[in-house]
Parts: C-alpha cells; structure tokens; sequence
C-alpha cells in the first residue's frame, strides 16, 4: 500500500472507535480528545477550544482550503436492536450511532490527515472537528471567527452513491427561521361556547393558510423553493373551558438568499392578512442560507474530481441548513459539502455507514483538495 493511498482498514477502524466514543451534543470532551490524540500519533499538534473543537493546520503556501466535519451526535432514537455504541460490521457496513452523521467525515479527515502527515500538501489543510451541530451551535462556531482562515471550504457532512456511482455537490442551503405565534381569543365554560371566541378555532386559519402558501420559487442556477411548516401547537385551556390563547411555531426555509428581514415580513403579512387582529407573533431565530455560485473554483474542482473517480456529479441545494452556510457567511470562506455519508441514516435507529461510501467519499474529498491547491490528481 502506497502512503498516498486511502487505506480502507484504517477507516473502518477509525470509524468504528469513534463509534465507540460516546460523543453528545454538547458531551464531546472524550471524542474531541481522542480524535485529539489521534492527530498528535501523526506529529500533529492540533488544538482543542474550550467547546471541544478541534483544529489542526497542515502544510503552507498561498492557498488555503479547510477541511469540516461535526464529532457530536443526537441521543440514540428508537429502540435499536444493537447496542448504538457497539461499532458492528455486518455486511459491509459499520453499525452504530453517529456512524454515517457525522463520524464518517470526521473518519474521512482523520485519515486524509495521516496521508499528509506522510507527503504534505501543495498548500495549507485546516481540518475543524467541530461540536455542537446537533444542538445550540452559536457559540461553538462564534469562537472560531478570527481564527479560521481559508480560500476554500470543504464539509464533510453529506452522502455519497458509491453503488450507482454518484456523488452529490452542495453548493448552497436554505435559511430557516423559527416564529412563534399566539392567537387570541375569548374564554368561557365549554358547555356554552357560543359566548367564546374559540383560539384553535383561530388557529386553524392560519394553518389552512400556510398549508396554501405561495411561496417563492429560485429557478437558477438550480432549482429550489421556500417551505412553510407549523410544526408545534398547544393552548393554555383546561378541558371544560373555551381557550383564549393558542400557541403555534412556524418553521419556514428560506430560499439560500433570502434575508431576514425578507422572511420575517413575508410570514407575519400571512399572518396579519389572515386574523386580522387579536396575536402577536415574534422571529425566534433566523439562519440566512447561502449559496456558492457554479463558477466558483471549489464547485469546478469538486466537479472534476467526481469525474476523476468515475462517478456522475450532482449538483444541489440542501434542504435543511448546514455548517457550511457559517463558514460562508461568518468566515467568508466559500464552502460546499460534500462526503462520505450514507443517505437516509441521519438521525434513525440502527444507523450505519456503507463501507463503499466511506470509502470513495475519503477518496474524492482527498483527491479534491489535491486539485485545488496544485498537487498528484
């Protein structure tokens, strides 16, 4: 095996002793210190903040590319039928919690880290293990402003089809935003209801009303569309009174340019143009999207580097928000997401990671950060 080359059994056992680590949303020490420990095996002297982000910078020259994946996870959810720490192979995939999201990146890295330890690239490497993705990632991520700096960005928090060899490119998110809505009516003892002015009653206009939502539609340069959801309901009643008062959180998803301002004025006139009066409804927190444009030089060498490994490029905009959007809009680093990840295994009981994925997603995001900063294809 050649030192330049992606050693498959390395990943699987890196994987599977990340696996191992329990690593929660916000209980990250103990990963963070053995991915820590991991880099300094290599010669290494990466750094841990006191969010247990990890940070490690490998190389020099005029180019600089950073390289991201989250170490944390979300509780195990269901009832698994192996224990979610166990890091099982079983038919060419390694079963456990976090597996595809997102200890396969963080695996990935791990081992384009040691490749370099060996023949250092043509440029600066910044690899962030970061924590808190899953949970209250503002001032996990606000730390890091001033402190990374790069031309370029790659997260490794996506999915890769190494069976029907394709591999996906997100260029951009959409935004979200999170309002919360009350509605008002008028209490009185459930057996006259006539004398009230019932609040879910209300309510269900504005349900009805998101639910028929015309909402924006972005045509280029790829197809995408804003969604409106409510995603929370409740009221302050008792089960024999009229209630006053209904309470509703409305999720919507910005297109990947849509501003705050934009958002929050287009859902309270939906709101307003439907009760009129009598609620108050408040932004609880926004997330602009973003958006790298197809010129850009990371999207052409991530798109020649797909074609390199023999695999069909996909293009596309994330449906949920992502790290990257941070990196682009708080560091200035323009940065797509693509990786090792197993579709369909975010966040759902027996998680694995297709070994074939982890795989060919390592080779692409190494071989693209060759491409980029000059170097062996």
């Amino acid at each position: 095996m050649g030192l330049k080359t992606i050693n498959k059994d390395f990943l699987v056992k890196t994987l599977i002793k990340l696996v191992q680590t329990p690593s929660l949303s916000s209980k990250e020490k103990e990963v963070a210190e053995k991915v820590s420990k991991i880099l300094e095996d290599f010669g290494y002297r990466p750094k841990i903040d006191k969010y247990y982000d990890v940070i490690v910078e490998v190389g020099k020259g005029k180019k600089t590319i950073l390289l991201n994946s989250h170490i944390d996870t979300v509780p195990p959810i269901g009832n698994w039928s192996i224990n979610p720490y166990a890091g099982i192979v079983a038919n060419g995939k390694v079963y456990g919690l976090g597996a595809s999201d997102n200890k396969s990146g963080v695996a990935a890295m791990i081992e384009i880290a040691r490749i370099f330890s060996f023949k250092p690239p043509n440029g600066k490497v910044i690899f962030l293990f970061t924590s808190r993705e899953e949970s209250d990632k503002d001032e996990a991520r606000k730390i890091l402003i001033g402190k990374v700096k790069a031309n370029f960005g790659i997260c490794l928090d996506h999915h890769i089809h190494a069976k029907s060899k394709v591999a996906d490119i997100v260029v951009g998110c959409r935004g979200i935003g999170n309002f919360t809505l009350k509605v008002y009516g008028k209490a009185y003892h459930s057996s006259e209801p006539e004398k009230a002015v019932n609040a879910i009653y209300r309510a269900i206009s504005v349900v009805e009303a998101i639910r028929n939502a015309k909402l924006p539609l972005m045509l280029k340069p790829l197809k995408e569309k804003a969604v409106v959801s409510v995603t929370k309901i409740n009221t302050d009643g008792w089960a024999t009174r009229i209630p006053d008062q209904c309470n509703l959180t409305i999720n919507y998803r910005a297109l990947p340019k849509e501003k705050r301002e934009k958002a929050e004025k287009r859902i309270f006139k939906l709101v307003k143009e439907t009760l009129k009066k009598d609620f108050n409804i408040n932004l609880d927190s926004f997330h602009e999207g973003y958006l790298v444009s197809l010129k850009h030089e990371i999207v052409k060498a991530a798109i020649k580097t797909v074609k390199q490994i023999k695999f069909k490029p996909k293009l596309s905009i994330a449906k949920g928000w992502v790290d990257a959007a941070f990196f682009n809009q708080m560091l200035g680093i323009p940065t797509i997401c693509m990786g090792p990840g197993t579709q369909g295994q975010a966040h759902v009981k027996d998680e694995y990671e297709d070994i074939r994925n982890l795989y060919y997603g390592t080779l692409l995001v190494y071989k693209t950060v060759l491409n980029i900063l000059g170097g062996e294809g």
